[in-house]
């Protein structure tokens, strides 16, 4: 006989919440996965697109195809996060990373630039969907006790996508021909969004949107599939802030302070992370020719971030969300600030580029990489919480173009220094939203 329980977030942890968490975070995995594989695919494509060194333009070309995938996710989050909110999250979740899979397999085989460009646009399109729909049904299924975890489990989701494909690109390195092992891997990304999509088409609606859309008995049984996974039972409807789904509501009096917080903070940390992610094996290349060890030394760095997210896993849920971004930020700006005064007087070469940025990792991934997305759907109500994270993940985007065209320019032009400076500077304002506006949610009810 099942015991009595309340409500769906006082729940404990159940194989179909795990099952939802596993899913809800493969569209996160999709975007570190995908890429990743520009991070190693570029090194192959400069000479296939006859991309040299000193020709026209060289530098603007690499910025804008790295960017090019982040402009389609600006438009797929914003626009189809509103639509989550309208007509429900489960729809769009089923359908949205087929984009992803068409036009990956499209970009493997585009015979120019621009042919590249728009592929990768419309490719984005589908992973920037799942920002926001996925983030907001792992929330709504989540424990409130727990959520903060959970949902930091989804968006390192990221960084095992990065990893897999660096594993994946060491054979294809060593195995397949240099003319197109860059097609190939953009391959072997359509492959995972397929499976995806046939295991997502089982799960239910949320309990939240439905029972904001008065839906009550479906919302109920949708607990109840949750629920008896638990052998609980749910008899409580959760309690959500009525009303429809409109962008402007992001800027009410009511929610503009948390706008502009999610959306500044999500911007700084993402100029100074995606173009650093994007083009590491480029600044390690400068010194090593031997891209497999470009690569190794790529999946080096992944240690910091394992060592960041696990402090972040420990704590979130004791020491909350603030103090652990605010420390992220300041101590991500803190060490480049050490190591931009270092590289004026020691000339360290890849030592300097993988501590500098070993170290950022580690910071970031105690705080912002995982809380800036954490955010959005703990702050905003059901009714527009599709939506305010949409709005949330394109400003982010626009970050993350910045980030990626700014990088490349640097990095080819400028002294190391100046690279480490640029990051600081986002590092900086990251920090002072935080600090000015951003609450704490931890153990809170979503609404």
């Amino acid at each position: 006989m099942l015991s009595v329980h309340k409500r769906i977030d006082e729940l404990p942890v159940s194989p179909i919440l795990l099952k939802i968490t596993l899913l809800s975070s493969m569209g996160i995995f999709m975007d570190g996965y995908v890429l990743s594989i520009y991070s190693i695919a570029i090194l192959y494509m400069r000479d296939y697109f006859h991309l040299v060194s000193g020709t026209p333009f060289y530098v603007y070309y690499i910025a804008f195809m790295g960017s090019s995938l982040f402009i389609g996710m600006f438009f797929g989050s914003i626009i189809l996060g509103n639509l989550s909110d309208k007509y429900g999250r489960k729809k769009i979740y089923e359908y949205d990373l087929i984009i992803t899979m068409v036009f990956l397999i499209m970009s493997g085989i585009s015979t120019n630039i621009l042919e590249f460009i728009i592929f990768e646009i419309l490719a984005g399109v589908g992973i920037g969907a799942d920002y926001p729909i996925s983030s907001s049904i792992q929330a709504e299924f989540s424990p409130k006790n727990k959520r903060g975890k959970f949902l930091v489990f989804n968006i390192f989701s990221w960084t095992i996508g990065g990893i897999v494909l660096l594993l994946v690109a060491i054979p294809v390195i060593l195995y397949i021909p240099a003319a197109i092992n860059w097609r190939i891997l953009y391959l072997t990304g359509a492959i995972i969004p397929f499976f995806v999509i046939l295991s997502r088409r089982n799960l239910p609606e949320s309990p939240f949107w439905l029972t904001g859309k008065g839906r009550d008995s479906e919302a109920l049984k949708s607990s109840n599939y949750l629920g008896k996974s638990a052998g609980m039972e749910v008899d409580e409807l959760p309690v959500v802030e009525s009303g429809n789904s409109k962008i402007r509501d992001l800027f009410s009096k009511k929610y503009l302070y948390y706008t502009i917080f999610v959306s500044v903070a999500w911007f700084s940390y993402d100029v100074s992370s995606y173009g650093v992610w994007e083009y590491t094996p480029s600044a390690f290349a400068y010194s090593n020719s031997n891209i497999v060890m470009v690569v190794l030394a790529t999946l080096l760095e992944e240690l910091p971030v394992f060592i960041g997210f696990l402090i972040c896993m420990y704590y979130v849920e004791k020491t909350g969300r603030k103090s652990l971004e605010l420390i992220g930020f300041g101590g991500a700006a803190v060490s480049l600030i050490i190591f931009a005064a270092v590289s004026n007087f020691i000339a360290l070469g890849i030592l300097l580029t993988f501590f500098s940025f070993a170290t950022m990792h580690l910071f970031h991934n105690m705080g912002p990489t995982n809380l800036t997305y954490d955010y959005p759907v703990e702050i905003f109500p059901t009714r527009i919480r599709g939506t305010a994270m949409g709005f949330a993940t394109s400003v982010s985007r626009i970050g993350a173009i910045v980030g990626t065209i700014a990088f490349p320019i640097i990095l080819f032009t400028l002294p190391f220094t100046f690279v480490l400076i640029f990051l600081v500077v986002f590092e900086v304002i990251g920090f002072s939203i935080t600090f000015l506006l951003a609450p704490e949610t931890k153990g809170k009810s979503l609404n």
